[in-house]
């Protein structure tokens, strides 16, 4: 089969701007192992590098087609509609920031590409994390309560609750942007002095737990491939001693303590409280409770429906097949046998 395999940041996305060298490092890595994975698994891959990631192009298999973009400001969404229309199965490695990913696959779609990815109404869903929040309470999965940024400022009165609280945006990709405030007075003051829309932030309270992640490959059937833990960072800002910055650092696993039952379980309740015909690599985040005397519930956090690093840790025990199961899910069936030793596995895994 031939797959295009097209990642955000080092594909175009950001040939007009600078991006940070861990940020462009993080895009190569998913590229590079999704693409060497298919190439292992008997497929054909083509991709595409601007000129800035050409100087990485030996962390690609050798027999991996790439397509280098011209200069800046070249129509690098053009030069993927090509590659696309050329191959069987498409997979977009984007962000779902400013609407990115559902707008990337949107425009694939309409040229008869055949995305490995869901529907808009999917990806609308679960990129606005405010809709996914007001799905997930209609449904009464466990999960955060979450308003605008503006709804919280014009009804919160209490401005000395301790409780502290996160700051992210409604778009929001990992932990870009977001902040934790130690209670809404410190939370109110900061959007006091900020330039931006109250209505495209969101507010959650920040809630106590070990931080995890489960990876889902979607077609008629949501496949748990397992689950991990996240490791988040809360670095005091170097403007304000108020407010700490919230940091992905990685991942490991599997995660302790979990068996498969209760991810079963969190996975079809979050799928059925969202649109159907999710399809490719979805992640939910969630909290595993600590406290000993309190709900033993998992607190979903958010849903990414998308590519994301997780994919680095899962192929360190399930190997390139994971890449075949992604673009031809039938492939899901030869992942089973493995799923039940890897969740019992007590070598942990960083990445």
């Amino acid at each position: 089969m031939k797959v295009a395999v097209l990642e955000y940041l080092s594909g175009g996305g950001l040939i007009d701007n600078a991006i940070s060298p861990s940020l462009h490092q993080e895009g190569m890595a998913m590229l590079s192992a999704l693409s060497n994975d298919l190439i292992l698994s008997g497929h054909q891959v083509q991709t595409c590098l601007d000129r800035a990631s050409l100087t990485q192009r030996n962390s690609l298999h050798r027999d991996v087609q790439v397509h280098e973009l011209g200069p800046a400001s070249v129509d690098w969404l053009k030069a993927w509609d090509a590659i696309a229309r050329n191959c069987d199965r498409t997979v977009v490695i984007a962000p779902e920031l400013d609407n990115q990913l559902e707008q990337i696959v949107e425009r694939l779609r309409e040229t008869g590409t055949n995305v490995v990815a869901s529907t808009q109404v999917f990806l609308r869903a679960t990129s606005d994390k405010l809709i996914t929040a007001q799905l997930l309470l209609k449904a009464s999965v466990a999960h955060p309560s979450t308003c605008t940024l503006s709804q919280f400022v014009e009804e919160s009165t209490n401005t000395t609750r301790p409780m502290p609280m996160t700051v992210k945006r409604r778009d929001g990709a990992g932990c870009a942007d977001m902040k934790n405030f130690s209670n809404a007075s410190d939370l109110k003051k900061w959007f006091a002095k900020q330039d931006i829309t109250g209505d495209e932030w969101i507010v959650q309270p920040w809630l106590a737990g070990r931080s995890a992640s489960m990876a889902i490959i979607a077609d008629d059937h949501w496949h748990v491939l397992g689950a991990v833990e996240q490791i988040i960072e809360l670095a005091p800002s170097s403007f304000d001693s108020e407010i700490s910055n919230v940091s992905y650092r990685g991942g490991a696993g599997p995660l302790v303590g979990v068996t498969n039952d209760p991810l079963e379980r969190l996975a079809n309740n979050v799928r059925q409280a969202l649109p159907p015909d999710a399809r490719g690599w979805i992640g939910i985040d969630f909290l595993v409770p600590i406290d000993p005397l309190g709900s033993k519930e998992f607190v979903v956090i958010e849903v990414n429906p998308r590519l994301t690093t997780s994919y680095l840790g899962y192929r360190q025990w399930y190997g390139h097949q994971l890449a075949h199961a992604l673009v031809d899910t039938a492939g899901t069936s030869s992942l089973t046998a493995q799923k039940s030793s890897i969740l019992q596995m007590g070598e942990r895994r960083k990445w």
